[in-house]
């Protein structure tokens, strides 16, 4: 994580969380006060900037399968992964019921 920002507004009842990391929004969410998105906003944080910064592939040595950028859906790690199947590999982001994650959020 090289730079992030967070807002923070009220919609009606609720409390609205955005954080933007590295230029991407990360997350958005609904939470009951101030106090409870603040302290999402702090382990959110937290926890992206424990987070190896890159998760990238090389490309694959059998064929010319361009690679494909790929957001976790949990945390919001990105990395350049394989579209290829070649050598068996198992991708850093892959689809899991339709929801793309890293490894860390798998396990």
């Amino acid at each position: 994580m090289r730079r992030a920002t967070a807002r923070l507004w009220r919609e009606h009842a609720a409390c609205v969380v955005q954080i933007d990391v590295d230029g991407a929004p990360y997350m958005e969410r609904e939470y009951p006060d101030v106090a409870a998105a603040t302290d999402a906003i702090r382990q959110i944080l937290r926890q992206k900037g424990e987070r190896s910064i890159s998760l990238d592939e090389n490309e694959c040595e059998f064929c010319e399968e361009p690679l494909d950028l790929r957001l976790c859906s949990q945390c919001g790690v990105d990395a350049f992964v394989r579209t290829c199947q070649h050598e068996g590999a198992v991708l850093p982001i892959r689809t899991v019921e339709g929801a793309l994650y890293c490894r860390r959020c798998r396990a």
